[in-house]
């Protein structure tokens, strides 16, 4: 390394040395050399004033000074000893230059420092120049003749090897001694060893050189302040703050870059530091770069020592983008928060390690907790769970912590503050693991699903209960018995499936309302209940349709023993409010697996022996048998041909007469159905218009028979040239009809045909029982004009309040007590009674099943009005009647 001359911040000694070299060079020289002269000042030793006579000639190592009186003040003056005892203990090496002779002469330090020995007192100018390193030499003479050219004093740093190979440090200072012409003669100077200095000042260097490399590498922004302005920063930081060089960070304070709060906020952990020496917290600031985009900057702070002086050394780290994102994360947190509590959602945070909960004030809303309840501490869930689902919520837990399963999803019950049981749906994630890869947090949430809980069990009761009894209805007894099937199947024992169907209730349903017959099903419902084991099913098919599925059978005996007892609670009367409603019970059985293997084989045959039992008798049970399965077969496809019946033209009308018992001529006619099937034959009307009722098609065939019988009805009356009469037979169902085309009264006003063409023919039982509906319409029929007929009377329950009430028109005497007329006094006074009964309340009276002189004559002489039966006509063709009325009658009387 080259020397260099010192600059103006080198040691102060050796500026000392500097000056005194200058100053006083030749009167050293010669004091050093020669004795001391007597002088009148006097010398101060040791602090005290004294003459020079008080210290030996030549001492070394004293404190002594000349002083000169001058007025009354002491003027201080240093000898040449004074200077010696200084630059020796100052380690200061001096020496002088013979340029006329090259021969340097050095004092005793100066040989120290050189490693020469004591004595010696000059050397060569060469052996210097050779004691000079290489690399320095050079710049030392260039140095040295720049200096005489000069004429000025230097002062030079550079490295000798001394005698001993040591690399040593000096600093030399000299001037020029010039002659009376000007000329330099002599160089005089002294020397310094600054080795020591110099290793520090490398060592500092480095140190310096190895900072900047580490922070200029250093990604994060690097500031040295010093006095609240920075010193140092490395090109991180220039880039952070976007100024275009380091430099122009220099000299810069915190408000220059941060915004007023943050640059305080700087200012103070800076005084932290410096000035109380404490540590400076982690600081977030926020900036203002030099483009005038605002940013936010984390700095941490550390006391340094900055080119000898204390400083703080500030890392800034730019975390604009993080704190953006953070405050993302936060708004999408809160807005996901919102979005969750907003429909009704609870957030829960646990713990795994500390086992703790944290949980959202919409969740402590939901269940009644207290802003203390459940925050932070431990949880009993297992209070909290219902017993029925706490194993079942925790095995999904730790599946999904276990990593088995990735979300934890579970529908359970939790309790209220109120100890009321909420549906919940719980789910969540794990969300953080250790080091290891074990869970060590988990986060979910939980909502409120009781509303829907309740809706599904209610969707649930709507689709598989019996709103009314509270049984299983059809759906849900169809899943139940093929559950109970396959038990059957594997235990090897019989199953009885009974199909209970209420014999009477219709009558209670039309004479008491639908109120009533409700309540008697739910009676009934339970009274089945009671006759079986809790083991077994009761349900109900619908209407007034029980079933009941019997598993473990071990004999039949048992089966027949309860059949019994069914019938017997169900003969008993029902009390509904102040009403006593009696019915029975028609029974079918059909036996697993002797009747079938499937629910619904097993289900069809019983319904067919339930059906089997009712036209025993009613009030009975009866087992499935072959037969019984060929009827069904039967009424099944005639029920399937009855649908094809009217379009293919396989249904007709036939009209038998009615005839004025007075003068035997024919006065009405009744329309009756036929069906001719081209297989089947003929079937009678009791075989398919129960059928025709129940898969609604009697509707459809009674208009057709409606319009046929009133289109007739006008035709006879043109031909007869008076008002010609058709009866026809209408359902209960019937009644029930709304459609345009069952409109009679708009069909016969369209036709342009009178309404009292037509005569209704109804059934007692119906006019007892019937409800609003059937009523109403009634009445508007009778108001209409249109005529009505009781049919079948005598047979059923009459009451003659209804008879006066809808002021009937006709009664027909049931065929029953016509048969035996003419040999039986009893069935003649009752239809006697009849015909005065029903003259009195202005109706007239037909008489059914005719099949003698005799009976007519009778009938006749009782006075009774018309008359009707195979005595006067089968029923016939429309264009047998028309030649009927054509011909004149004959007297049938005679």
């Amino acid at each position: 390394m080259l020397a260099k001359p010192l600059c103006e911040t080198s040691v102060v000694l050796s500026d000392i040395n500097f000056l005194f070299v200058r100053s006083r060079t030749v009167a050293y020289e010669a004091n050093i050399n020669k004795p001391m002269k007597k002088s009148n000042s006097k010398r101060i030793r040791g602090g005290v004033l004294s003459s020079p006579d008080d210290a030996p000639a030549g001492a070394t190592g004293s404190f002594s000074a000349d002083y000169t009186k001058a007025g009354e003040d002491l003027v201080w003056k240093p000898d040449a000893i004074t200077y010696q005892l200084a630059i020796e203990a100052a380690g200061v090496g001096a020496w002088d230059r013979v340029l006329a002779t090259d021969v340097v002469t050095i004092c005793p330090m100066m040989a120290r420092l050189l490693d020469l020995p004591p004595h010696a007192a000059s050397l060569h100018a060469d052996e210097w120049r050779k004691m000079i390193l290489p690399e320095d030499l050079p710049f030392v003479e260039s140095a040295v003749t720049a200096f005489i050219d000069s004429d000025q004093p230097f002062s030079l740093e550079y490295r000798v090897r001394t005698r001993h190979g040591r690399i040593v440090w000096l600093l030399v200072r000299g001037t020029f001694v010039l002659n009376q012409h000007g000329n330099p003669v002599r160089v005089t100077g002294v020397s310094v060893d600054i080795t020591d200095r110099k290793k520090a000042e490398e060592a500092a260097q480095a140190s310096e050189q190895r900072y900047r490399a580490l922070t200029d590498l250093n990604p994060d922004g690097i500031l040295v302040c010093q006095e609240h302005r920075c010193a140092y920063a490395n090109h991180a930081a220039a880039s952070i703050f976007r100024v275009g060089r380091v430099s122009e960070l220099i000299g810069r304070t915190a408000a220059d870059f941060f915004e007023p709060e943050a640059a305080t906020a700087l200012h103070e952990n800076l005084h932290l530091l410096l000035e109380q020496g404490l540590e400076a917290p982690l600081a977030t600031l926020a900036a203002k770069r030099a483009d005038g985009e605002h940013a936010y900057i984390q700095a941490t702070f550390g006391k340094v020592v900055w080119e000898g002086r204390p400083a703080v050394q500030i890392t800034v780290r730019d975390i604009t983008e993080h704190k953006q994102l953070q405050d993302q994360l936060r708004i999408t947190s809160e807005r996901l928060k919102l979005a969750i509590e907003g429909v009704g959602e609870g957030i829960w945070d646990w713990n795994l390690v500390a086992d703790t909960y944290s949980v959202s004030d919409s969740l402590k809303h939901m269940f009644g907790w207290t802003d203390t309840d459940h925050e932070t501490e431990h949880i009993n869930w297992r209070q909290l769970i219902h017993p029925d689902d706490f194993r079942r919520v925790n095995a999904a837990l730790f599946s999904c912590i276990r990593g088995e399963t990735r979300i934890y999803e579970c529908e359970f019950r939790l309790k209220e503050t109120t100890d009321r049981w909420k549906w919940v749906l719980g789910r969540g994630v794990v969300v953080a693991w250790d080091c290891s890869g074990a869970p060590t947090a988990m986060t979910g949430t939980i909502c409120d699903i009781t509303a829907r809980k309740e809706s599904e069990e209610q969707i649930w009761r709507h689709a598989n209960i019996d709103p009314l009894t509270g049984l299983p209805n059809r759906r849900m007894f169809r899943d139940q018995l093929d559950a109970e099937i396959r038990k059957a199947h594997r235990s090897g024992k019989e199953l009885a499936v009974l199909y209970l169907d209420m014999d009477g209730f219709k009558q209670v349903n039309d004479l008491f309302g639908h109120e009533a017959g409700d309540q008697l099903l739910a009676i009934a419902s339970l009274r089945l209940k009671g006759c079986v084991r809790e083991s077994d099913i009761v349900a109900r098919l619908g209407g007034d349709e029980f079933t009941v599925v019997l598993s473990n059978l071990d004999y039949q005996g048992h089966l027949d023993f309860l059949c019994e007892k069914i019938l017997t609670v169900l003969a008993q009367p029902f009390n509904i409010g102040a009403n006593s409603a009696h019915v029975t019970a028609s029974i079918g059985i059909a036996l697993y697996p002797v009747d079938g293997l499937e629910g619904n084989e097993l289900g069809r045959k019983a319904d067919h022996a339930m059906y089997a039992a009712k036209a025993a008798g009613k009030n009975q049970f009866c087992y499935f048998t072959r037969a019984m399965d060929e009827t069904a077969h039967t009424r099944l496809r005639m029920s399937n041909a009855l649908h094809h019946a009217l379009p293919l033209d396989q249904l007709s009308i036939h009209y038998q007469p009615i005839v004025n018992l007075r003068n035997g001529r024919i006065a009405k006619a009744e329309a009756l159905l036929r069906w001719q099937h081209p297989s089947l034959g003929d079937i009678m009307p009791s075989a398919f218009v129960p059928l025709a009722e129940e898969n609604g098609l009697i509707g459809q065939i009674g208009t057709w028979i409606f319009q046929e019988a009133a289109l007739k009805s006008r035709q006879w009356s043109k031909l007869t040239g008076e008002n010609f009469q058709v009866s026809i037979n209408k359902s209960p169902v019937q009644f029930m009809e709304r459609d345009i085309e069952s409109d009679w009264l708009t069909y016969l006003a369209n036709m342009n045909i009178p309404c009292d063409s037509l005569v209704i023919e109804i059934t007692e039982g119906m006019l007892l029982h019937a409800s609003s509906r059937v009523m109403d319409r009634l009445l508007e029929f009778r108001s209409a004009g249109i005529q009505i007929a009781i049919d079948d009377f005598g047979t059923g329950y009459s009451s003659m309040a209804y008879l006066k009430k809808f002021k009937i028109d006709y009664l027909k005497i049931d065929r029953s007590f016509i048969h035996d007329i003419d040999k039986d006094q009893d069935s003649r006074t009752i239809v006697e009674t009849i015909v005065v009964m029903a003259h009195k309340l202005g109706m007239k009276v037909i008489a059914e099943g005719i099949e003698s002189q005799a009976q007519a004559r009778l009938l006749a002489d009782a006075g009774c009005d018309y008359g009707q039966g195979f005595f006067f006509s089968a029923p016939v063709l429309a264009e047998t009647m028309e030649r009927m009325l054509q011909t004149p009658s004959a007297d049938k009387k005679e």
